[in-house]
């Protein structure tokens, strides 16, 4: 569900949670409306249940608004680079910077269990530090932060000193020799630890695709291939 503008070497990713916003409004109503018309015609059901199906009616709304106020496009790809599109800011990677993209995956005994995210491993992660917008970085640092718990525990099982990975640093000293602070040193940190345990830089939800991760990996192979 790609859309092209003018320039038909711009292509912008419609994720498909964001079409989803409507349907869990319009499911949330109906169950708003039904529980409505169940308490006013004195349906005897046990008191309990009126709240549970307002709790579920209001989290329906909830979940649906917070996909509608979503950006319509979550990723602008053109032949030069790769902008990721988020309410609360944007980063960009261009395509000589990428290493490798693929579905990370966590080791669960003998097996590989894909995780619902595209990744990217970059040559140099200080390019991605200079454009993230603060406010986005912040959020990644939060949002990620049960992917970094998942890795450890798979990745790491015997670790027991987890504080390295928690207590981020606020200073940073890229491989150039230029030190960054605050918010762009902790989010370089947290980059370079996702690679050490799962061997990406970054990391896309798999909400923001517009189809299945594995085709959607499949289909940016043949963007890479065919950009010149």
């Amino acid at each position: 569900m790609n859309d092209n503008s003018t320039d038909e070497r711009i292509v912008y990713i419609k994720p498909l949670a964001r079409a989803h916003g409507l349907g869990f409004n319009a499911l949330g109503l109906v169950i708003f409306a039904v529980t409505m018309f169940l308490l006013l015609t004195d349906t005897p059901i046990i008191p309990a249940a009126y709240g549970l199906l307002f709790i579920a009616s209001a989290a329906l709304i909830f979940l649906g608004s917070a996909k509608i106020f979503e950006p319509p496009v979550s990723m602008t790809i053109t032949p030069q680079e790769i902008v990721y599109v988020h309410r609360r800011g944007t980063w960009r990677i261009h395509w000589d910077n990428i290493l490798r993209f693929d579905i990370p995956r966590l080791h669960r005994g003998l097996e590989l269990e894909p995780m619902p995210y595209i990744g990217f491993r970059l040559h140099d992660i200080e390019p991605i530090i200079q454009s993230i917008t603060p406010r986005l970085a912040v959020y990644i640092l939060s949002e990620q932060r049960h992917l970094l718990v998942a890795a450890l525990r798979h990745e790491r099982p015997d670790l027991r000193e987890y504080s390295p990975y928690f207590e981020v640093p606020d200073r940073y000293l890229s491989a150039s020799g230029k030190e960054y602070r605050g918010v762009q040193a902790m989010f370089a940190v947290r980059c370079e630890h996702f690679r050490e345990l799962l061997g990406y830089d970054l990391f896309v939800p798999a909400a923001a695709l517009d189809r299945a991760p594995e085709e959607f990996i499949t289909w940016l192979q043949q963007l890479k291939n065919t950009r010149a």
